[in-house]
């Protein structure tokens, strides 16, 4: 998979997990972080990789927790999916924190390799097949000099690519009618297609 794993967790065992290196050869890059705040530097400073968070839950060493991270993951980019891997008893007020938060899913640490394997497959199948990540793509792929000329205008404000991307990432007013006109054209464009065949 073309796939980077960021894996947070306050363990300083974390590194020697035998899931680690069950996966190693089925993504890019593994990268493990006990301090949330360098995990989420890290995502911020490698946003254009397809990566997948594979998040602890309760921190023992830091003032962050699980919700605190998951945050700030989400207002750096509702495109990264990230997979709680916890050894804490999930009640009904953590579960909601955690799906607020858009956790993709929740794996318990007694788990096997293969749920794990799972949850991370199928969280790098919604990066591949998500509107807004195919678009995001579409627009990692032109020029730096193209994201940064003016692209479209919306009311009065004129968009480059790169202000769209962020858009997009954030999900903001203007991320999302853009995500639902693509989607809606798309849509149309396929519909139409079939009803000529």
């Amino acid at each position: 998979m073309d796939l980077t794993i960021v894996y947070i967790d306050d363990d300083a065992k974390m590194k020697e997990d035998a899931f680690l290196d069950d996966i190693r050869d089925d993504v890019d890059d593994i990268q493990c972080f006990e301090k949330p705040s360098d995990g989420l530097l890290f995502i911020k400073d490698h946003i254009d990789q397809n990566i997948v968070v594979i998040l602890d839950w309760k921190f023992n060493s830091s003032s962050m927790q699980g919700t605190d991270v998951l945050n700030d993951i989400d207002s750096i980019s509702v495109l990264v999916p990230v997979i709680v891997f916890t050894g804490a008893t999930i009640d009904a007020v953590e579960a909601s924190k955690m799906f607020k938060g858009h956790a993709f899913s929740c794996v318990p640490k007694d788990a096997t390799t293969g749920d794990l394997l799972a949850a991370i497959n199928n969280a790098y199948d919604r990066i591949q097949n998500d509107i807004r990540s195919v678009m995001e793509k579409w627009i990692l792929k032109q020029s730096e000099e193209k994201r940064n000329k003016p692209y479209m205008r919306s009311g009065d404000k004129v968009y480059t690519l790169n202000e769209i991307l962020a858009s997009i990432r954030k999900q903001d007013e203007f991320g999302k009618e853009t995500t639902r006109g693509i989607l809606t054209l798309a849509t149309e464009l396929f519909t139409n297609n079939m009803r000529e065949k």
